[in-house]
């Protein structure tokens, strides 16, 4: 692992990191959503020692092996129990969503179900790396650990009151 020093990704994930602007003033950033609207996850500005593929060779007794890693996948956990499996994602295109239906992400993610406590969850995003080798007149796989980064959510639950109106009798 000294040679391939691996790091987590940079999870891209919508809804971003910001302050709301029903916040308090001096407010620090952070991630909120609502029980039942999409959650967008997806690894954000990919590099080598990141998602890969990295490459590394080298020489010993005129046998020269190389190594190339690279991401086969990231496992997402919710922090309240689900997770999903995917590729890199597909980035949250804020502009061009912006008069849209909320709508799930086509490639990774998903929608919270419940809230509980204060309703902060930890979002995980476990890398999955595979080191391909070759050298020598063979080649293989190696075992790599899994890379994990981290990032907070904070989930809310919108409810709604029907009352009946005395003019129309209509609940609205």
């Amino acid at each position: 692992m000294k040679s391939f020093p691996l790091a987590g990704i940079t999870i891209g994930m919508a809804p971003q990191d910001k302050t709301h602007t029903d916040d308090p003033v001096g407010t620090a950033a952070y991630r909120r959503t609502w029980v039942g609207i999409p959650v967008w996850l997806w690894v954000d500005n990919p590099q080598p020692l990141t998602f890969g593929p990295y490459s590394k060779s080298a020489t010993l007794g005129g046998v020269t092996v190389t190594a190339t890693a690279a991401v086969q996948s990231v496992t997402w956990s919710g922090g309240d129990g689900q997770t999903v499996t995917c590729g890199a994602g597909t980035t949250f295109n804020e502009a061009a969503m912006q008069d849209e239906l909320a709508s799930d992400s086509p490639t990774c993610g998903f929608r919270y179900q419940k809230t509980s406590g204060d309703g902060t969850f930890t979002v995980t995003a476990t890398s999955n790396w595979l080191v391909r080798w070759t050298g020598g007149g063979t080649d293989g796989t190696i075992a790599v650990p899994t890379v994990r980064s981290v990032t907070q959510v904070r989930v809310g639950q919108l409810e709604s009151v029907n009352t009946v109106t005395a003019s129309t009798g209509l609940g609205y």
